[in-house]
């Protein structure tokens, strides 16, 4: 009769080692990952609820009647009509695309036409221009302006100042293809802080950064607590265990003798 035994992977077997012994220092640090992740989700929502201020964001849209993807060129008519086909060429015109009108939006003529209309206290051009955003909606001929405030009310009044003080400017340079579509109105909810992705980020880099560290402390820690560490480092057999018994422990035993 002959036995049969299993012949294991090696690679398994380590495979196996390995996921115990983490498995094994998790448990071991536990409280420190838990005090860690804790930590850092309280107090992102600390910051987050009573140390941030929340920015409003005003919207206004406005959209080009006549523009282009590319630059073009286009013949004056008045030119065209008066001229001789052999001597007078014909006078291309460049066609506004829409980055054109992106450009001048946010240009520092319009952010002073702005500040001098609204005369807000110690607001600079390069301050104005910071808050407002000019994007062209995708496929289309639309520019969404967007203005972040602490004010929702006065992100609202600078989003709409803005636009109209572009149309003023349009209507001096002859150009009359822009118009609002949608003025900005006062916003209700903030935009900024996001509290709730704030804390789940933090508590995904606090249980991280402590489960580094709990790993860090272990690779630190060259001491030798249990029969499974000897066996583990030193590769030798644990022949017995003497047991440890506290000051507490004798004193109450040698009581218990006397009596």
């Amino acid at each position: 009769m002959t036995d049969t035994h299993r012949s294991s992977d090696p690679a398994e077997e380590e495979i196996e080692i390995d996921l115990r012994q983490i498995l094994t220092v998790l448990k071991k640090r536990s409280k420190l990952i838990i005090a860690i992740t804790l930590l850092t989700t309280l107090a992102s929502g600390l910051i987050s609820y009573f140390v941030l201020q929340p920015v409003y964001q005003a919207k206004t849209l406005l959209m080009v009647t006549v523009a282009s993807e590319k630059l073009q060129t286009t013949v004056n008519p008045q030119l065209n009509q008066n001229r001789d086909p052999e001597v007078s060429p014909l006078t291309p015109m460049p066609v506004l695309t829409m980055n054109t009108y992106l450009g001048q939006l946010k240009s520092e003529a319009i952010m002073k036409r702005v500040l001098d209309d609204l005369k807000i206290p110690g607001q600079t051009i390069g301050g104005l221009s910071s808050m407002v955003e000019a994007s062209i909606v995708k496929d289309s001929n639309l520019i969404e302006v967007k203005v972040n405030h602490t004010d929702p009310e006065l992100a609202a009044t600078i989003a709409n100042t803005v636009s109209y003080k572009y149309l003023e400017l349009m209507k001096e340079f002859m150009f009359s293809s822009v118009v609002v579509i949608s003025p900005a109105n006062v916003p209700t909810s903030p935009v900024k802080p996001n509290k709730q992705m704030n804390i789940a980020i933090a508590f995904l880099l606090g249980f991280m950064l402590s489960t580094l560290l709990a790993f860090l402390l272990e690779y630190l820690d060259n001491t030798l607590k249990s029969p499974e560490d000897i066996s583990r480092e030193l590769d030798v057999p644990v022949l017995g265990i003497i047991p440890f018994k506290s000051d507490q422990n004798t004193r109450q035993s040698s009581y218990g003798g006397t009596r």
